[in-house]
């Protein structure tokens, strides 16, 4: 070792931050972070095309009452590209796959059930 290398020591410290509930949101956060960020994931831009095209304002509410955020979002009064941002935003976050997994479990099973001649009349939505 020469004279110009030193040891360097690196510490870290990793405080974990409880929140009060499971699905407490924040959407005031989560809207600006949207904002200052520009989505880059190859998968979002046909996700984000899917839900323009395919989904109405109330669809698109359903989805996120599902997720538990349709509350905060109508009080905020978002518009139909600020919720698909929203939406995208959150779908594309891996700390959220399993509820995403789900919910799209779900919505398959639904339309599989409304094409079926018989059970189409047991479904409501």
């Amino acid at each position: 070792m020469s004279a110009d290398e030193q040891d360097v020591a690196i510490s870290f410290y990793i405080q974990e931050i409880e929140n009060e509930s499971e699905n407490c949101f924040n959407i005031d956060e989560i809207m600006m972070e949207i904002d200052n960020t520009e989505i880059n994931n190859d998968l979002s831009i046909p996700q984000m095309i899917n839900y323009h095209e395919n989904y109405t304002l109330k669809g698109l509410l359903l989805i996120c009452e599902y997720y538990g955020f349709a509350k905060d979002l109508k009080n905020n009064k978002c518009n139909k590209e600020q919720i698909i941002d929203f939406l995208v935003s959150f779908e594309s976050d891996n700390n959220n796959s399993d509820i995403v997994c789900k919910r799209q479990n779900m919505w398959f099973y639904i339309n599989e059930l409304k094409n079926d001649k018989f059970m189409k009349k047991f479904v409501l939505w």
